[in-house]
């Protein structure tokens, strides 16, 4: 895969990744409101770093169970992309059955933009779904990613995509003060997980053409 295609395939992986807007990304919208871009901007970071942090991981995962993985033909690939139809599905559904969001927690309000970076990055880093996604994403478009200078390039772009992402829901926090409604919060999170199944189907897509 050349590298502008492994970049933008990080990127949409960041993206189907970031979208759907749970509780981390509703507590972003909120920090935003409370603090503002330059504030709030730090645990938009946070989130960011953990994402990469959890590709690089599982990448890693990937190379060291290669060998295991390469004698098991295309069902690693078949596997990878019907989880991640299954994780989109669900998120899908759930985004257009749920009633309303949580209201009533409160704004996160450590003191210091370093304190705000690490409780993000710890509200990211105990949620293991995360490295789930990138394992299913990976094992499903490994074969594809080719050379280390590919693997890279998918990695920035995950990182990179998942920094505006978020740092957009800082911005739409300050910007907006609260006009956010819970229906267009609903629309978004259906359209990120739609993304995140249609990832899947490419990775279907890639393990049955070789």
């Amino acid at each position: 895969m050349e590298i502008y295609v492994a970049l933008g395939a990080g990127l949409l992986a960041g993206v189907g990744l970031a979208a759907p807007l749970g509780a981390i990304g509703i507590l972003l919208v909120r920090e935003g409101m409370a603090w503002g871009f330059r504030e709030a901007s730090p645990a938009a970071a946070a989130v960011a770093t953990m994402d990469a942090i959890y590709c690089i991981l599982a990448v890693a995962l990937g190379l060291a169970v290669a060998p295991i993985v390469a004698s098991w033909g295309d069902w690693p690939g078949l596997i990878g992309g019907l989880v991640l139809v299954l994780l989109g599905g669900v998120g899908v559904f759930k985004a257009n059955n749920a009633r309303s969001f949580s209201e009533d927690e409160s704004t996160v309000q450590p003191r210091g933009r370093a304190g705000r970076f690490m409780l993000f990055a710890g509200l990211t880093a105990i949620n293991p779904a995360t490295l789930l996604y990138f394992v299913a994403l990976l094992t499903g478009f490994g074969r594809s990613l080719g050379s280390f200078t590919g693997t890279a390039a998918f990695v920035a772009g995950v990182a990179l995509a998942s920094l505006m992402w978020q740092l957009g829901l800082v911005f739409v926090g300050q910007l907006f003060r609260g006009r956010i409604t819970v229906a267009a919060q609903h629309r978004l999170s259906t359209a990120g997980f739609s993304l995140v199944i249609v990832l899947g189907l490419a990775a279907l897509a890639s393990s049955l053409s070789y």
